[in-house]
């Protein structure tokens, strides 16, 4: 499984005095909706995949920018299937998620003690009492979150 970056990561440069949970590109106000942090910060995969789409590479090319601007700053990556398969398989699969996260912000650039791999996962109530019953639920489910923290 190769992941590699689609493009050159852009220079940016960016205000060191952002809240450490604030998403990137979002204002440091108030009003941020929650809503939109938690899109920010999660990497959805496909039914089964680990590879990581385009929409993907972009958040972490901006996670990198930022953590490598930020030094202090860590990220934990904590990573969640859908209710489907059985619980060893979900484990599998969203740890295997995880390293390709952690794999991809390391190419960027990002130091390895920045990123702090979560080795647990969160996969609803299984087959037998299914959380989601809908397409989008389970897209929603099958992701990686980026969580900020201080050293």
């Amino acid at each position: 499984m190769a992941i590699s970056p689609s493009e050159p990561m852009p220079q940016q440069s960016l205000d060191a005095s952002s809240a450490p949970d604030t998403p990137l590109d979002a204002p440091s106000t108030k009003e941020t909706d929650s809503a939109d942090l938690e899109e920010a910060n999660s990497i959805y995969f496909a039914k089964g995949a680990t590879r990581i789409d385009t929409a993907g590479q972009d958040k972490l090319r901006h996670h990198a920018v930022r953590l490598k601007a930020n030094p202090a700053q860590v990220v934990t990556l904590a990573g969640y299937t859908d209710d489907l398969g059985s619980a060893s398989y979900n484990l599998a699969i969203a740890e295997r998620r995880i390293e390709a996260v952690a794999k991809l912000l390391r190419t960027y650039g990002v130091p390895k003690n920045q990123i702090h791999p979560l080795r647990r996962y969160s996969a609803g109530r299984g087959e037998a009492m299914p959380a989601c019953r809908t397409t989008e639920c389970r897209q929603i489910m099958r992701r990686v979150e980026v969580i900020y923290g201080i050293r």
